[in-house]
């Protein structure tokens, strides 16, 4: 029995998918990581979005490592993590609510 496709078009199917497959991971993220963001292009980038949008970098240098981690993170996020620390420090110190409580539990951006 003769099938319907050749073999010669099955290849070029597969050559094809092959194509295709290889051009979507060649795909350029949308920006640059934060990390990897000069100055200049942080205080641009900080311009255009919403306050609780802007990014802070920070350099960590570890005791006895001479190599630098850059971390990279939110307005909201810096926020998060100082509301959810005071938090655990209030319960662990005084068995009580956060240093930053307020209306909705700590500070925020509205």
């Amino acid at each position: 029995m003769k099938s319907k496709f050749s073999m010669h078009s099955i290849k070029l199917c597969l050559a094809g998918l092959v194509f295709l497959v290889g051009l979507a991971s060649c795909q350029v993220p949308e920006h640059v990581p934060f990390r990897k963001m000069t100055e200049e292009e942080l205080l641009t980038y900080n311009a255009v979005v919403a306050l609780a949008d802007n990014v802070y970098c920070f350099e960590d240098v570890r005791t006895g490592s001479f190599i630098r981690k850059k971390y990279c993170m939110t307005l909201q996020e810096i926020i998060d993590q100082v509301n959810d620390r005071s938090y655990d420090l209030g319960l662990i110190s005084y068995g009580g609510t956060p240093t930053f409580g307020g209306a909705n539990g700590g500070i925020g951006i509205d």
